[in-house]
């Protein structure tokens, strides 16, 4: 059995995806977040790692940006 990452390394993974994702649909996280219903500062957290969300909030962001919960999460493991 493989050691799990620290959560740090896998919310970064993920919040790199997720900065990816919105830059390539040209998105600010102003934009992405007025369309989810969170705060802007609290995306910006995600996107740098220091704050992980909940399942039903990456289930918003991946439905906003148009991908799969798995494209998110891909290399977050």
């Amino acid at each position: 059995m493989t050691p799990k990452p620290p959560l740090n390394t896998m919310a970064r993974a993920l919040g790199q995806n997720i900065r990816r994702h919105r830059r390539a649909c040209s998105c600010s996280q102003e934009e992405l977040s007025g369309r989810i219903g969170i705060h802007y500062t609290y995306l910006g957290h995600i996107e740098r790692g220091t704050r992980m969300p909940s399942l039903s909030t990456l289930r918003l962001i991946a439905k906003a940006l148009d991908v799969s919960l798995a494209t998110l999460l891909k290399g977050a493991d």
